[in-house]
């Protein structure tokens, strides 16, 4: 392994990221993000001092050949870098908004129906080997990211003793933010749960607490690459199209979940803003912008919204 923060900048890098490790931060993108802009000031201005801007825009001259958001994501986390040295130093360049190209956002989630995942799992079923614990796994993880929203790489995290089906509760460890949390489970879904843990000791014995509770054929863990190019692969058999014409992501379930949960709120009529930080922590998500980039207006969700407008206007005699 290369060793990092050997340059200029290094020794205030890695007290950066230990600092913001003590409260609870993973950084990982930023540890590789900052070693690389520590790398380059190392080469073209060794002996520097202070973070100045001819170091940055001299760098992202050298990202020029990458994405729009990898750049700006890279200029972030220099960003907060420079924020952080600026408490010591007046003299340290911030790096300003514009920097980097705009990043434009052209895909649209697709919002499945409860009929279509139904469908992705009874395609699930008819996976090979036939007789093999395979077409279960996929079956009952499409299962649980429909009705949990969870994302695909912490439903493959999961083991033995994460899934407490006396209980009915997941414990999600060490999400994308670093947190964990604690998941409730519906009846139904204990159920199939129960029914794969049944399974699977039939096909590959009784496993200890910390063993993957997703498994394949031969008992070794499903991975996150490997599971979510199974089931990518599921869904563009069903010649499903987004508005762009593009094949609908697994991501999309989490989206999809988040949309009716909303819907869900407005049927039942409740206040789906004092609901938002309840959804945003089921979902694991530190802040409620994050949860808001996954509501989207599904046509169940705009029928339940206008229903719920009629009903104010009849209430108050047709004032808004």
């Amino acid at each position: 392994m290369k060793r990092r923060f050997r340059g200029v900048f290094g020794k205030a890098m890695q007290r950066y990221l230990t600092l913001h490790r003590s409260l609870g931060a993973l950084l990982k993108n930023a540890e590789y993000a900052l070693d690389e802009f520590d790398r380059y000031c190392t080469i073209h201005h060794r002996g520097a001092a202070t973070l100045r801007r001819p170091m940055v825009v001299g760098y992202l001259k050298t990202l020029i050949h990458l994405h729009p958001a990898t750049q700006s994501d890279r200029i972030t986390h220099l960003r907060q870098f420079a924020r952080y040295l600026f408490q010591f130093d007046p003299a340290v360049y911030i790096p300003e908004r514009g920097l980097t190209p705009p990043v434009t956002t052209t895909r649209q989630p697709y919002i499945y129906s409860e009929a279509q995942i139904r469908q992705l799992i009874k395609q699930a079923r008819t996976l090979r080997p036939a007789r093999s614990l395979v077409p279960h796994t996929y079956a009952t993880i499409i299962g649980l990211l429909w009705v949990s929203g969870l994302r695909i790489g912490e439903v493959v995290r999961l083991t033995v003793e994460d899934v407490d089906l006396r209980a009915g509760i997941l414990h999600i460890r060490q999400t994308k933010f670093g947190k964990s949390r604690l998941v409730p489970l519906s009846p139904s879904a204990i159920q199939a749960l129960s029914l794969y843990q049944e399974r699977r000791i039939q096909a590959v014995g009784k496993a200890g607490a910390q063993a993957p509770f997703f498994v394949n054929r031969d008992g070794d863990p499903c991975t996150k690459s490997t599971t979510g190019k199974t089931l990518q692969g599921l869904i563009r058999k069903q010649g499903w199209r987004t508005a762009q014409g593009q094949f609908p992501h697994v991501h999309d379930i989490r989206h999809s979940f988040a949309t009716h949960t909303l819907a869900s709120f407005y049927r039942a009529g409740k206040d789906p803003g004092a609901l938002l930080p309840v959804l945003a922590t089921f979902l694991g998500h530190s802040h409620i912008a994050n949860t808001q980039v996954y509501l989207h207006p599904s046509l169940a969700l705009l029928r339940e919204a206008g229903q719920r407008w009629h009903r104010h206007i009849g209430r108050n005699g047709g004032a808004p």
